[in-house]
């Protein structure tokens, strides 16, 4: 199932980039969050009250996810993005080790200090070398897109791994947790249009539901508004609500791991997107970060030694 989500969630950063040439960043999500709050409605008050608060907090995050993704897209590639949210796989071990004291050393983990090495590898290759060799200074390259699309992997990891708590206590409120999820999100998608600025100027008004799908100019960005409302949030959000029932919060975001390569695909076939020697690289060090925090403590036990036995002498 997450593996068919990852795959989905790929259209997301073509898709938005998309939504962002025709509509402002806050109507586009905000359209999305509103669909995918409609559709999973029926599920909002069916929530185990217990879950109120702590399903509000992470519904917080995911909108902190969405918010800064849909924000990233405008001045930052959308496979880059998507390749700088992979920081999930750094995120959610981060919260087990300080939220549920996980040991998290060397030979405790290695397979997490592997990760996080290869990630920021690659995050610096994507983001301080230039292949041609015309840029300033390396930090000058760096975008606030960028540091957005860090901040979509620190709220979306965090609603993972809030979330994988509370589906471990009642792994049947799947459904209520994510509609609580996306309807916090869309809440505060609406207090950002508000605060934009771009409502009442001259062609907002084809900007909201249902106008948005009635006029034939943003036909496109409409059809994109309606897939990852629909597809890529109502259904991807509960498809890995269900699975934080049976895996760990990092586990998920290993098997999540190929979204970047899926959103570099359909950016290329979608947007005819051209690549430099750079992102190649930088990707393929984040997406083998992701790969790298699969392993167990015990794969690496030919160089490490074992832990266990260290303690015994």
């Amino acid at each position: 199932l997450l593996a068919g989500a990852s795959i989905l969630y790929g259209t997301n950063f073509p898709l938005g980039a998309i939504m962002n040439d025709s509509l402002p960043p806050s109507a586009a999500t905000s359209a999305r969050m509103v669909m995918a709050s409609l559709a999973l409605s029926p599920f909002l008050f069916k929530l185990n009250p217990k879950f109120s608060g702590t399903a509000m907090l992470c519904g917080c995050f995911t909108a902190l996810g969405y918010t800064t993704q849909s924000l990233s897209l405008v001045d930052t590639s959308p496979a880059k993005v998507a390749f700088l949210g992979a920081a999930t796989v750094i995120v959610c071990p981060t919260l087990e080790f300080l939220v549920n004291k996980k040991p998290m050393g060397l030979r405790d983990a290695p397979q997490i200090w592997l990760a996080a090495t290869l990630c920021l590898l690659g995050v610096g290759v994507l983001e301080l070398y230039d292949p041609s060799g015309t840029s300033g200074a390396a930090f000058d390259q760096i975008r606030f897109g960028d540091v957005l699309a860090i901040l979509q992997a620190v709220g979306f990891g965090t609603s993972f791994f809030i979330t994988e708590r509370m589906m471990r206590g009642q792994p049947d409120q799947a459904l209520p947790i994510t509609a609580v999820q996306v309807s916090v999100t869309s809440l505060i998608c609406l207090i950002w249009c508000i605060s934009d600025g771009w409502i009442g100027t001259p062609g907002s008004e084809s900007y909201g539901l249902p106008q948005l799908f009635l006029d034939g100019d943003i036909r496109t960005a409409a059809l994109a508004v309606a897939w990852t409302g629909l597809i890529t949030t109502a259904l991807n959000r509960f498809v890995e609500t269900t699975a934080l029932g049976r895996v760990s919060s990092a586990e998920a975001s290993v098997i999540l791991a190929t979204e970047p390569l899926w959103a570099a695909l359909f950016a290329a076939l979608i947007l005819s997107e051209n690549f430099g020697l750079n992102d190649y690289v930088g990707g393929a060090l984040i997406v083998l970060a992701c790969l790298a925090n699969a392993l167990k403590p015990s794969d690496f036990e030919p160089f490490l030694g074992s832990a266990n036995v260290e303690e015994e002498n």
